[in-house]
């Protein structure tokens, strides 16, 4: 739609930020859009919104208590359902458009930008451990000459960094500098001209390790995240899963290496693996419940505070 630019009103960064803490934001940020330059087509935000100018990042602490209810085998259900859905497909929209009416109706544009648990662009093998599989947009072609192959989905850990709201740490998590890895994320990319913030330097992975020698699946070393072997695992393949049926993988060869978290998983021998997951039910819309108590982040935060980084 053609704005005028006459009819366009001013709107400050402060005025932003307050807006998103009252909507229910934890923590906003803005990032200059020329921190993306650079970035591969499908991830570019000027490749969603041609004219933008800034984005806005908004992060959604999840309760601590969460964390420590599901290490403490206590309840796994809550993180899932209230901490990763609820958050994502609830609260997070609500703030966004909220955020949103207050841009457009002020004559700009905003384009919100929230996770897509199961969809990964043409080209991304990994997966989402969050969810039950996902799906890569294989059979997806560029809609004209020098357009990118659809859909265009911006990296989250780099949006962070630009908005100077964070890092992404060596788990593949994206930390906060006051939430540590217990925070969620959404954005909103836009033409109106914000005073942006200055992108976050680092400092906050130390590089210790924790994250690695805590997570039962063996998902983590010095590469990063193997995301093939930490959905098997956060889907409850290790032996410390309390759901566990004595009879699971009886037949299987390699149980006792699953059950260890020593058997190497890949994108095919996960998916043959899904259907034995079956400790809890679904959660609606394809989540799965988290069966390795996150401990990959608990591990991260404990040591984020105690290092006195958050």
């Amino acid at each position: 739609m053609s704005v005028n630019l006459s009819e366009r009103k001013t709107i400050t960064a402060a005025e932003i930020k307050a807006a998103a803490l009252r909507f229910g934001a934890s923590v906003c940020g803005i990032g200059d859009i020329a921190g993306f330059e650079g970035e591969h087509p499908q991830r570019d935000p000027k490749q969603i919104l041609p004219k933008a100018k800034c984005i806005i990042g908004l992060g959604i602490a999840v309760p601590s208590a969460f964390y420590d209810a599901m290490s403490e085998g206590r309840q796994s259900y809550n993180y899932s359902t209230v901490g990763v859905k609820h958050i994502d497909e609830e609260l997070a929209e609500i703030l966004l458009f909220k955020l949103a009416a207050i841009i457009e109706n002020n004559g700009w544009d905003a384009c919100t930008q929230r996770m897509i648990s199961n969809l990964k662009i043409k080209g991304d093998k990994s997966t989402n451990p969050e969810v039950i599989d996902t799906y890569e947009l294989i059979h997806a072609v560029p809609v004209a000459e020098g357009k990118p192959v659809p859909d265009v989905i911006i990296d989250f850990g780099r949006a962070v960094k630009v908005c100077g709201l964070g890092e992404v740490g060596k788990s593949g998590r994206i930390l906060s500098p006051k939430y540590g890895p217990y925070i969620r994320w959404a954005f909103i990319i836009t033409d109106c001209p914000l005073e942006c913030d200055p992108e976050f330097e680092g400092g906050l992975c130390d590089n210790c390790g924790k994250c690695i020698t805590a997570c039962p699946g063996n998902a983590i070393s010095d590469e990063g995240l193997d995301t093939w072997q930490c959905s098997v695992y956060y889907k409850g393949a290790h032996r410390s899963n309390p759901f566990m049926k004595d009879d699971f993988l009886k037949d299987n060869p390699n149980r006792e290496a699953i059950l260890n978290g020593e058997y190497r998983f890949n994108a095919e021998s996960a998916r043959a693996i899904y259907p034995e997951l079956k400790f809890l039910p679904k959660i609606n819309y394809g989540y799965s419940p988290c069966l390795c108590g996150k401990a990959c982040d608990v591990a991260c935060r404990k040591h984020l505070k105690e290092s006195g980084r958050i």
